[in-house]
């Protein structure tokens, strides 16, 4: 009897909690608002320098982001990040940038202000729509003081200059930065990532392939754990994906991911099948750039796959984000050289269908295909 009543107080506290949260969020985002009077106008030819707001966002994001950073410092802006700790490595070599701020939501606001140190930004840039992170954006904002910014779908708040209206729920991510860029009056043909891998680590990988490999075999990446997991592969469907790619022997596999997640998987039963020996994140990345064929569900391995126009088949799970936007293909992998397979549950939800339920076959008939077509070339 205490037991269920306990739970049901907690019930109530969670449904209590849903409802305040969105008047709490407003009050905030009021105040931080009334702080600022008056909008400016958008002026890119007196700016030199830019912030990209990336807190609360992902490796996935920072690659396609890329596109917009690298078109700015092309055309001549100095270009800072603004992001947590646990991207922040990206931005030493891998996108190159001219200056990165650390953003900790545990700590004080003044933690950004410090690292500041009365830098002036002509133009902020938030990529993000109104959500549970807006708060945190308008304290940026209200710290680092840009002469102007850019924002989506903000008319209501005066800390943004510009706001973009943008309603295109099934058009792939990177028509933001497209966005940004025509109304900063830039103009540009192909959407392409900027990536540099550290020549150490290439040059590390490409002496593993050469002793471990050779030429008479090509690499086939395989990523099958997702962010969550409902967009990872269950321990059935890789054991039998696996066992069907051991059978190509010209073909070498190599599974990548997250360590703890990759090394509990038992392949010393399969023939050509390798665990990723490389614990860094651009190994993986250049082991796919030296691949001939990516497997992989739906995560940044996808984006990086494009940037070097791999074959690849990737499986997305049909996830909805914000009741709103089709991930499918907002994040999906956007050229010619991948295939998308689907789940079909069709759920419709912030998760998506399960790609546990998946039945593989469809996965296996799909890469008997393509990897016969790419034994002959």
């Amino acid at each position: 009897m205490i037991n269920k009543l306990l739970r049901f107080i907690k019930y109530l506290n969670r449904q209590r909690n849903l409802k305040v949260k969105p008047l709490k969020i407003a009050i905030k985002l009021a105040l931080l608002n009334h702080k600022k009077k008056i909008r400016t106008v958008l002026s890119p030819e007196k700016y030199k320098t830019v912030a990209i707001l990336m807190n609360d966002q992902g490796i996935g994001d920072a690659i396609v982001t890329s596109y917009l950073i690298r078109t700015l410092r092309d055309k001549g802006y100095t270009v800072y990040v603004i992001v947590e700790k646990r991207i922040a490595f990206l931005f030493d070599e891998f996108i190159r940038v001219d200056g990165t701020f650390l953003y900790d939501k545990k700590k004080n606001i003044k933690y950004l202000s410090k690292q500041l140190d009365n830098l002036k930004i002509d133009v902020a840039i938030d990529l993000v729509d109104k959500g549970d992170n807006s708060v945190r954006r308008s304290q940026i904002l209200s710290t680092i003081k840009p002469i102007h910014t850019i924002g989506f779908n903000q008319e209501q708040y005066k800390l943004y200059d510009t706001s973009i209206p943008y309603f295109e729920y099934s058009s792939h991510i990177s028509v933001r930065s497209i966005k940004v860029l025509d109304i900063m009056k830039i103009k540009t043909d192909v959407v392409k990532y900027y990536v540099n891998i550290p020549k150490e680590i290439e040059m590390s990988v490409q002496d593993f392939i050469n002793k471990e490999i050779g030429n008479d075999k090509k690499i086939i990446i395989f990523n099958p754990y997702g962010s969550n997991e409902a967009r990872s592969f269950s321990d059935a469907q890789i054991d039998t994906i696996l066992f069907f790619l051991s059978q190509y022997k010209n073909y070498l596999t190599m599974v990548v991911g997250e360590q703890n997640k990759i090394g509990r998987l038992k392949v010393n039963d399969k023939q050509n099948i390798l665990i990723n020996p490389f614990s860094s994140f651009f190994s993986t990345v250049a082991l796919i750039k030296l691949s001939a064929f990516v497997i992989t569900v739906d995560t940044s391995i996808v984006h990086i796959a494009s940037i070097y126009n791999k074959k690849m088949a990737c499986v997305y799970n049909n996830r909805i984000i914000d009741n709103k936007f089709i991930n499918n293909l907002v994040w999906g992998p956007n050229y010619s050289n991948a295939v998308q397979l689907f789940t079909n549950d069709n759920l419709g939800t912030g998760l998506g269908d399960q790609i546990a339920n998946l039945d593989p076959n469809i996965i296996l008939q799909h890469l008997k295909s393509n990897l016969e077509k790419l034994s002959t070339n």
